[in-house]
């Protein structure tokens, strides 16, 4: 299973169990004649189970995240209303919202928002909340904030010292950028030794593919990419994740025709693949073959010099280091 597969899997999980628990809340409000809660816990029972939904039908594909914007937004206007205006209603969901928050969203964003929900959870307490709990409610949120906050801490913790033994990317499988001049230096050394052809890609998502709604459609089309890269390459080649939409293929017994037929493979197929209505998803190459003299870090360097002239270009273009260089000692010449 894939680590995209597996943590819209997990969402969907916690969206099912969450939305049991609110349909469970739907019906005590009901039994007990609490009206205004029941409506509540039937909209968010609603908008979770939409969101599980959502996530099961295509492991692959995440749900809109405009819905977890939604979830997250009902849950803030809902505990904020509870505070100032219907108390004794749905105050108590606060606890949950700093963990929905950190599931959904990324560290940064996820911090930012519980920061200023906790702001602004402590002034609708201090200032409307009229009930004896409010020191109560008001110290379980911290007690379940700081809980959430050492899971994540560990969480990242754990994930840095993970990082450096991994040799594949998590998000597209790809080798680390770690491993690329160790492994290309060998490649060098053999094909000097064989006498052997190779070539290096410098591959690069085109601006269009990479200006998406969200982070989430940015890292599944990644993670597409990366498995097109897998099921296109030859067993005994390798690709690495050099920068964020940057990688590099190592091509052995590869010459420069070859490299350029490669490229140009590539090209359409991820135009045909990975593109849909909305967007048009491209790719630009660069290309460079082993030379008297190359080592591990001028190929690489060769490729993205060849790479920037083709993005220069516009969209979807391949470019040879051999015709830039070819093209710069003719205008020394001349």
């Amino acid at each position: 299973m894939t680590p995209v597969e597996l943590n819209n899997q997990l969402r969907s999980k916690a969206y099912s169990l969450a939305s049991v628990v609110a349909a469970i809340l739907a019906l005590g409000s009901m039994f007990s004649g609490e009206w205004l809660m029941l409506g509540f816990a039937v909209i968010f029972a609603i908008l979770l189970t939409a969101n599980w939904r959502l996530n099961a039908r295509n492991s692959e594909k995440p749900a809109p995240m405009w819905l977890s914007h939604v979830i997250v937004g009902f849950l803030i206007v809902t505990t904020l209303a509870s505070l100032t205006k219907y108390q004794h209603t749905t105050e108590q969901w606060c606890y949950i919202l700093p963990l929905i928050a950190f599931l959904i969203y990324r560290i940064q964003i996820a911090t930012f928002l519980t920061a200023g929900y906790s702001i602004a959870l402590a002034v609708a307490l201090i200032g409307y909340y009229q009930g004896p709990e409010k020191v109560q409610i008001f110290f379980i949120y911290l007690l379940s904030l700081a809980m959430t906050l050492a899971f994540v801490y560990l969480r990242e913790i754990k994930e840095q010292q993970l990082r450096p033994l991994r040799r594949t990317d998590n998000l597209t499988l790809a080798c680390t950028r770690e491993y690329l001049i160790q492994d290309l230096d060998k490649e060098v050394l053999r094909s000097e030794r064989e006498g052997t052809d190779l070539s290096v890609l410098a591959l690069s998502l085109d601006t269009a593919a990479t200006d998406l709604a969200s982070q989430e459609e940015r890292d599944h089309l990644l993670h597409r990419l990366g498995g097109l890269l897998h099921e296109n390459l030859r067993l005994f080649d390798s690709y690495y994740r050099y920068e964020t939409v940057d990688f590099i293929i190592v091509l052995p017994h590869t010459g420069s025709k070859e490299a350029n037929k490669k490229a140009a493979q590539l090209r359409l197929k991820t135009r045909q693949e990975l593109s849909s209505r909305e967007h048009t998803v491209s790719i630009s190459i660069g290309v460079s073959t082993l030379n008297v003299g190359d080592t591990a870090e001028t190929l690489i360097a060769n490729a993205k010099k060849a790479l920037t002239v083709a993005r220069s270009k516009g969209n979807n273009h391949t470019v040879a280091y051999l015709d830039i260089a070819t093209t710069e000692e003719t205008n020394l010449a001349g």
